[in-house]
């Protein structure tokens, strides 16, 4: 029986000491400190992506994405499902900021992902025509996210201030060569399989910029969900001096 309380206790402390651990970690910031800003952010990104249970923040890294994203185009018919995307615990912060007056905040991130999942394509792909179902590799190096978010003060039970994110845009650039494959186009026919292949091979930048928005945008949704859940748990005298 004592074992047992003590393995309740134990436990019971962890909880606690994680979410403590979790906010230690965090510089409060002015809202005029840019720098210092930047600077807990990226502290707390590999906390972040790890998950952070008590707090309501799920796993990104690896970011498991069981749904459909529909990457389709004019004249291009592609799904994509059970993605995986890796490497988001390694993205650097190359600006964050917060506007107190307007009640926004800022950030560009700088990340490698790696992005596995099935495919199902058909249709025109740049200048190929295509067809098949599949695995699919992708491998962004170093691609530029830029995130703007609107904030809201809300109220807790607790009496105490949390910030709510009413709305958030990004936008993304390629700042490096990203590699793109489809296993198994055309099902298995490896002579057209092939020159279609390569052309692909070649043109991985052009192929993210023009079926990436769906999937970036996915992957975006899903990491400001877990932001917004951190903000609702964690009240604003946390997080910042003002």
């Amino acid at each position: 029986m004592n074992n047992i309380i003590i393995s309740v206790l134990v436990l019971v402390g962890l909880i606690d000491f994680g979410y403590s651990d979790v906010v230690s970690s965090i510089t409060k910031c002015t809202a005029a400190d840019s720098k210092c800003i930047a600077q807990s952010s990226q502290v707390i990104i590999p906390i972040f992506a790890k998950g952070i249970p008590e707090l309501g923040v799920e796993k990104l890294d690896p970011l498991l994405y069981k749904g459909t994203i529909d990457a389709s185009t004019a004249g291009l018919k592609l799904l994509l499902s059970n993605m995986t995307f890796t490497g988001l615990k390694d993205c650097v912060i190359k600006e964050a900021q917060r506007d107190k007056a307007k009640s926004k905040i800022e950030g560009k991130l700088l990340c490698d992902v790696d992005a596995n999942g099935i495919y199902e394509i058909s249709g025109k792909l740049l200048i190929v025509t295509v067809r098949g179902q599949g695995n699919i590799h992708v491998v962004l190096r170093k691609i530029l996210i830029s995130i703007e978010a609107d904030l809201a003060d809300k109220v807790g039970k607790d009496g105490k201030t949390y910030w709510n994110v009413k709305r958030f845009s990004h936008t993304y650039e390629l700042q490096d060569k990203a590699d793109v494959e489809f296993e198994n186009l055309f099902t298995g026919n490896d002579v057209l399989g092939q020159a279609a292949s390569q052309v692909i091979a070649n043109s991985g930048n052009e192929i993210v910029l023009e079926v990436g928005p769906p999937v970036v945008k996915a992957l975006v949704t899903r990491v400001v969900v877990n932001i917004k859940k951190f903000f609702s748990n964690v009240p604003v005298e946390d997080l910042s001096l003002d």
